[in-house]
């Protein structure tokens, strides 16, 4: 065969092979990310077992994977758009973590850039893979120093993940709830692991890691949850949990530990002088302010949903504060999805004339931590008024 035949002859099979490829593209059905929510929507609307939040955090990991992490993650939003009485997500994603890094275990830190880049659902993407990595081990002395190094960097950004600083905070919260899954219950260790892998070249993750450490025990999901609380010397509860968290002898550590209890106390917290109440008999100041940035943001997370019921809140709360309530709403608002900047925006100005700019004033302070130097940034400033736009862009 001549060298022009060859050249036909290819030319000819690369057409041939286009048209194949081509029709059966063609031909294959499309799956959208919209009709896959529809059907589960309408699937968890006639599930005689368990509806809304339970029959989606058990219908959507199972897209998976059929469905790339990325194509799930759309689904997400879009149920979260035909449903509005689901927008708390966060469990949903932390089971998706651990079906991925179920995977291959190994590759723990590698598969942390599957993170949606919104952060949404509160970032339990990665809640999921931290502790589905390490939940069934249990590390003695010397191998917990040997993973230290790991421990260390798996919140920092890297070549294929550039974490904002408030992935890097949830992350790190989460490394608070495997250090008492890897120590057995041992929250002496399990703070001891936290000082040792928080402090790093982008900042400061201590308080994040204590929380999640004292949180893992006051907030059960799986059966290996419960089960780790069984270790426990004593189990906390309404009557007692104060008594146990006096014996840490640090004042950030006995602080955390009252303020993580909240899930005790879930529905108080919206009855009026419920917060205050809850705050109250803090070691000092400085934790009292802590507990009520975390029982803020917790409304805000549990009326993603209805923002009436935030702002029922917020209006009962101590004047001094109100604009800390309003402004922390707006801001789990932000962290549940960072492409709702004019949901917070709009909380914000439900605080009332003198409060309003001043709540708006915060977020934009805080836009950076948020959304880091990325395109959401610039959009949700965009939505600002012009004199606190420049100030929310700011380096």
């Amino acid at each position: 065969m001549t060298l022009s035949k060859l050249v036909v002859f290819g030319v000819l099979f690369l057409v041939a092979l286009g048209a194949i490829v081509a029709t059966f593209f063609l031909r294959a059905p499309v799956v959208k990310a919209d009709q896959v929510a529809e059907e589960i929507i309408a699937a968890c609307k006639t599930d005689p077992k368990s509806g809304g939040d339970q029959c989606y955090e058990k219908r959507v990991p199972d897209l998976y994977p059929d469905m790339p992490m990325r194509a799930v993650f759309d689904v997400i939003r879009e149920i979260r758009h035909k449903d509005p009485s689901y927008q708390f997500c966060h469990v949903l994603a932390h089971k998706l973590g651990e079906r991925i890094v179920a995977e291959d275990p190994s590759r723990w830190i590698e598969v942390m850039s599957m993170n949606p880049e919104d952060g949404l659902c509160s970032n339990g993407f990665i809640h999921g893979i931290i502790v589905g990595r390490f939940r069934d081990d249990v590390l003695d002395d010397e191998r917990l120093r040997s993973v230290i190094p790991d421990f260390a960097r798996a919140c920092e950004p890297r070549a294929d993940w550039q974490p904002t600083p408030l992935d890097q905070a949830i992350c790190y919260h989460g490394m608070g709830h495997l250090y008492m899954f890897i120590t057995n219950a041992d929250y002496e260790r399990s703070l001891e692991t936290c000082d040792a892998t928080t402090q790093s070249a982008t900042g400061n993750f201590m308080r994040v890691c204590r929380e999640g450490v004292f949180m893992q025990t006051y907030q059960p999901l799986e059966p290996d949850d419960f089960a780790l609380i069984e270790l426990l010397p004593e189990k906390p509860g309404v009557e007692n949990y104060r008594r146990i968290c006096a014996q840490f002898p640090r004042d950030e550590d006995e602080g955390a530990c009252l303020r993580e209890a909240w899930p005790l106390f879930r529905e108080s917290l919206f009855e009026p002088g419920g917060a205050a109440q809850f705050c109250s008999g803090q070691p000092n100041e400085d934790e009292k302010d802590a507990c009520y940035d975390s029982v803020f943001a917790i409304v805000g997370r549990q009326s993603l949903s209805d923002a009436d019921k935030a702002v029922r809140v917020c209006s009962t709360v101590p004047s001094e504060e109100k604009l800390k309530c309003f402004s922390s709403v707006a801001g789990a608002i932000l962290e549940e999805d960072r492409a709702s900047g004019q949901g917070a925006i709009d909380f914000c100005e439900r605080a009332g004339e003198e409060l309003s700019p001043r709540c708006l004033r915060v977020l934009a302070d805080r836009a950076r931590f948020v959304f880091g130097d990325t395109p959401y940034r610039t959009s949700f400033c965009a939505l600002l008024p012009d004199d606190l736009a420049g100030r929310c862009t700011t380096p």
